[in-house]
């Protein structure tokens, strides 16, 4: 009996498992193989044979300066992701007090989270508009017509006003993510610390963020793989330009695919984008390993 109970279980287990892991190797690693075999040929997205270059277009985009310019607009959206988590981390611990209607304020936060991104690029393409843009209708109504702002020109800073629509959009999602740690937390602690003088400050130090440091840490790594994936607002709002400066890399990637036809490019581009984020996460195991080490 037991023998069949057994065998039962591992029939149970294996038929969980095996869809998913059908799934993954469908969408997931058959695809990523077939992003390094594009990235070793010239295919155009048409043609049935595919004609091996070796490692033509690695040191091809390799040795493109767009590619170092790409990096820069992208370092515009983790410097705003780091900014998101500090506030967010903010405004969970201010909305986790006892704060009044700290529930409506929680769900106005968290509003443009479950907004469509489509509404909120064409709301932003409004508030951006030098013409139109309510900020510089409110500027030219009070006398001051020589300082309206210009939020997408061709100057480096267009690229965090199109970071800033992923700001606005996810904050209230960080803030969520830090309540929940911060609910974790028991309240007795607190009390204790409250008890022997605690002020705000020194609760934050050393009692709430300890405590969720493994939950910042999560959140961190998801921002900033976010913000080296960030296609969105350029691609709605600017289409990348003018002129590459609000390109990213995936919006670059697109461009060498399906504007140019050069698909070999395109997966070096994207096989480029995942060695990045794999040495995000082994640099973020080397620090968490240390931390626990500590």
């Amino acid at each position: 009996m037991k023998i069949k109970t057994k065998v039962k279980d591992r029939i149970t287990v294996i038929g969980f498992l095996l869809v998913p892991v059908i799934l993954l190797l469908m969408f997931s690693y058959y695809p990523l193989m077939k992003l390094f075999q594009l990235s070793f040929t010239d295919w155009n997205g048409l043609s049935k044979d595919f004609h091996y270059v070796g490692f033509k277009n690695f040191k091809d985009v390799l040795g493109q300066k767009e590619l170092f310019e790409v990096f820069a607009n992208n370092a515009a959206y983790i410097i705003t992701a780091i900014i998101q988590q500090f506030v967010g981390l903010f405004l969970a611990i201010l909305l986790n007090s006892n704060l009044q209607k700290k529930n409506m304020f929680r769900s106005v936060i968290f509003m443009p989270y479950i907004i469509n991104g489509v509404a909120v690029a064409f709301m932003f393409n409004y508030m951006y508009d030098y013409t139109n843009s309510p900020v510089n209708v409110i500027i030219r109504a009070l006398g001051f017509e020589s300082h309206q702002i210009h939020f997408l020109t061709a100057s480096y800073f267009s690229n965090f006003a199109l970071s800033f629509i992923s700001f606005w959009k996810y904050v209230g999602f960080t803030m969520v993510i830090f309540i929940a740690a911060l609910q974790s937390i028991p309240g007795e602690i607190y009390e204790a610390a409250r008890v022997d003088g605690a002020d705000f400050k020194q609760t934050v130090r050393y009692i709430t963020f300890p405590n969720i440091k493994g939950m910042v840490e999560i959140s961190l790594l998801l921002s900033i793989n976010g913000a080296l994936q960030a296609y969105f607002e350029p691609f709605m709002i600017t289409k990348g330009g003018p002129n590459g400066r609000t390109d990213t890399f995936i919006t670059k990637s697109l461009a060498l695919a399906f504007d140019y036809k050069k698909y070999g490019k395109a997966a070096v581009m994207g096989i480029i984008l995942l060695v990045m984020i794999l040495l995000i996460v082994a640099v973020q195991r080397l620090l968490l390993r240390g931390n626990k080490k500590e």
